[in-house]
Formats: structure tokens, sequence, C-alpha cells
């Protein structure tokens, strides 16, 4: 294996795994994020965050959405579509919507 090769191997297996545990961005009150393809969502008390790749974009983001009043049939209902969104790769856009901080978050599912 040539050393050119061997630094490039390392520099990807070095990298990664930072790239990886990247802390997830921040989503902004008033903007709309539409996913056209779900990897990954976690529910917890308060927040949803989101891995996946945003329309007009090709690679996967992670997204922090921030909603205080994020508990009962609201999560549920996004707990379900972002599921839906994540099994059905590419037939679906799920989007993600908060008004002002504090609102309550509106969820879409979409046929692509």
């Amino acid at each position: 294996m040539s050393s050119l090769r061997a630094l490039a191997l390392l520099t990807a297996l070095t990298l990664a795994p930072a790239s990886a545990m990247a802390a997830p961005e921040e989503s902004v009150a008033g903007v709309t994020y539409v996913f056209t393809a779900v990897d990954a969502y976690t529910a917890g008390a308060g927040h949803l965050v989101i891995t996946g790749v945003l329309q007009g974009e090709s690679t996967p983001r992670t997204i922090f959405f921030d909603a205080p009043a994020y508990d009962g049939s609201e999560a549920n209902r996004c707990d379900r579509l972002a599921l839906l969104a994540m099994t059905r790769p590419g037939r679906f856009h799920f989007s993600w919507f908060k008004e002002y901080p504090g609102a309550y978050p509106t969820c879409t599912l979409t046929r692509q």
C-alpha cells in the first residue's frame, strides 16, 4: 500500500466518527423544514431530532427541533409521520414548521 493511500485511509477513518458525533443543528422558528428522506428520528420530552435529507440538498443533516408544548397527540402524530417517511424513502415529504418559539409544531406528510 502506498504511503499516500495509507494517509487517505487514516484520514477517512479519523474524520468519519467526528462528523457522525456532531451535535445537531438548532432549528429556526418560522422556517419550514421539508425532508425528502428521513434516516432517523428521536422523540424526547419537549423536542424532536430528525436526521434526513432536506429538499434541494443531497447530504443528510441532523436538526434539533425544540417544542416545549410537544407532547400528547401532537407528538404521536409527528412520530407516525416521520416513521412513515422513513419506511418509504423518496415517496413522501415530511415537513416540520413552528411559527414562533413556544408554539405548537405543525407536521405534514405529502406524497411526492
